[in-house]
């Protein structure tokens, strides 16, 4: 009952009391700010667009039907071929004013979806981080701009250099994390695997030894399968689980064959294996940890340009996808106990 009350209570604390200091909560107010800024922007957009979408609707439905009773031959009077001519102009300044209004709802929605996403992104990691134990949010110094700009750089053109640059990271990191392992340590992995089924696969002979008994106890394994029941006049189905236990047969092929099967799979690593292109594990980490160091590191730049161009007036956002602790000049500080 405790514990419930306890995390009920945690849930509840408000995600700007987790931050470290009040520099940090301005920094998340503003991003909240900004995504209910642009959700208002956005809004009557919409609202325009729509009712532009309707009033274009009324105004070719009407017209449709002057040119139909036209079509039909009934008499048509001086004052209905005014009336479609009319309607022809409202139909074309409704329908260029539509073709506006989209683009800009467009790019509306883009910056409503962009911001709302960072500030959703921001409540949850907030959320996390308080249930970490061993684990403090603090501020960091905001990285200075004659530290990120060149002489008479633009902070738009620096803005792209970052962007390209964290493009290129992403490039390393997925060639990284693409790169096949070294064939021997995966031959060393398939013989502690093999060597595991087999002790596994082993009989056991223990009760013909200490009982005088005439059967061998064969290994057994537990196995699990989905099972899906039809009811007959009912569009409906019924599905489960079943266990059971079955003999198992890799483990005791591995127990009669272990040299034999360790030869062959280690051909087969061989076979698909390049080790020319192969990274070590302990080395794919190194190289992973400091692209993220480095990844981490440029997006604080780029947080510190989009912060100085708000402040500016500018209508810059931050990229969709930034890292929370850039966003928020902040960083995660492990307790030692």
């Amino acid at each position: 009952m405790n514990e419930d009350i306890g995390c009920k209570s945690c849930f509840q604390i408000d995600p700007i009391d987790r931050l470290p200091d009040e520099g940090a909560r301005q920094r998340f107010e503003a991003i909240v700010d900004r995504a209910g800024d642009a959700r208002s922007t956005w809004s009557p957009l919409d609202e325009e667009m729509r009712a532009t979408r309707a009033e274009l609707h009324r105004v070719e439905t009407r017209r449709k039907q002057l040119i139909l009773a036209r079509t039909a031959g009934g008499p048509v009077a001086d004052k209905e071929e005014a009336q479609i001519r009319d309607l022809n102009l409202q139909a074309a300044g409704f329908a260029e004013k539509l073709r506006c209004l989209i683009g800009r709802e467009a790019t509306a929605a883009a910056r409503m979806r962009n911001c709302e996403s960072l500030a959703s992104r921001c409540r949850a990691f907030l959320a996390r981080s308080g249930l970490q134990s061993g684990v403090r949010l603090t501020s960091i110094p905001q990285i200075a701009l004659s530290e990120i700009l060149g002489r008479d750089e633009p902070i738009s053109e620096a803005l792209k250099r970052l962007r390209l640059r964290l493009g290129e990271l992403e490039a390393d990191a997925h060639r990284i994390r693409s790169a096949p392992f070294p064939s021997e340590a995966k031959k060393q992995d398939a013989a502690v695997l093999i060597a595991r089924l087999a002790e596994r696969g082993a009989p056991s002979i223990s009760a013909m030894i200490d009982d005088n008994a005439r059967e061998i106890k064969w290994p057994l394994i537990l196995q699990e399968h989905d099972l899906t029941a039809v009811v007959l006049g009912a569009d409906t189905r019924v599905v489960g689980r079943a266990s059971g236990q079955v003999p198992d047969v890799i483990g005791l092929l591995c127990w009669v064959l272990r040299d034999t099967l360790t030869e062959k799979v280690n051909e087969l690593i061989d076979t698909n294996s390049d080790d020319a292109a192969a990274l070590p594990a302990d080395e794919r980490e190194k190289l992973l940890t400091q692209i993220e160091a480095d990844k981490l590191m440029t997006e604080r730049k780029e947080a510190a340009l989009v912060q100085a161009a708000q402040a500016a007036g500018e209508a810059i956002e931050h990229r969709d996808g930034i890292s929370v602790l850039a966003a928020l000049q902040l960083e995660l500080v492990t307790q030692t106990l």
